[in-house]
């Protein structure tokens, strides 16, 4: 999976870049980490990593090339699947405007997906990872609520995400001094070309 490193500069991602505009309203919008502490000032949008309960994507087997030359000792990887979902949250009348809450919450949304399927693919190639199409993602799903507390209609509107996040090792002794090991392993992507496999990293390996 991700590290906790990595989907920060996701969450940062959001906040730095997400521009909300909707008939004339155009407010600040705060990305948090869910299940961390912070200013229930709405809008505002919570992004929520779990690992998923799917298998690991698998392949026809877990072996994916050689660790040393002459093949004495093998590479093995697969694929981690990581559930991202984000909660865009608003009140029945933003910030007093006279403007429908469940509308603009919607809104949020689209403007979050547009920005995630234009952007995010290249964000996940420079950590390794990739959107894991085997799920149905970039729906949009109304999760919203009565809070009773406020006596108020909380909108939301959530986006999941599935994220497959490649792991690689091998079972080279400490001391082996058979033979040279590799010194580069690639491993390769697909690219939106269904021909063509992209090189996304390169792996050293020293003595």
């Amino acid at each position: 999976m991700l590290s906790e490193e990595q989907r920060a500069v996701l969450i940062d991602d959001l906040q730095e870049n997400l521009v909300f505009e909707f008939q004339g309203y155009r407010p600040t919008v705060n990305v948090y980490r869910f299940g961390e502490g912070f200013e229930r000032d709405q809008p505002y949008i919570l992004v929520e990593f779990m690992p998923s309960s799917r298998a690991k994507f698998r392949s026809i087997s877990y072996v994916i090339g050689n660790a040393t030359p002459n093949g004495q000792y093998k590479q093995y990887g697969y694929c981690q699947i990581e559930n991202c979902t984000i909660y865009c949250y608003c009140g029945e009348f933003p910030r007093q405007h006279n403007l429908n809450g469940r509308l603009f919450t919607y809104a949020m949304a689209e403007t979050v997906l547009k920005w995630i399927q234009r952007n995010w693919e290249q964000l996940l190639w420079k950590m390794y990872a990739s959107f894991d199409r085997g799920e149905d993602i970039f729906a949009i799903t109304d999760e919203s609520f009565y809070d009773p507390i406020t006596s108020t209609q909380i909108y939301c509107y959530s986006l999941n995400l599935y994220l497959r996040t490649q792991m690689r090792w091998d079972k080279i002794p400490n001391q082996f001094t058979g033979e040279e090991l590799v010194d580069i392993i690639g491993a390769y992507g697909k690219s939106t070309n269904e021909d063509d496999y992209n090189l996304i990293k390169r792996i050293e390996y020293g003595e």
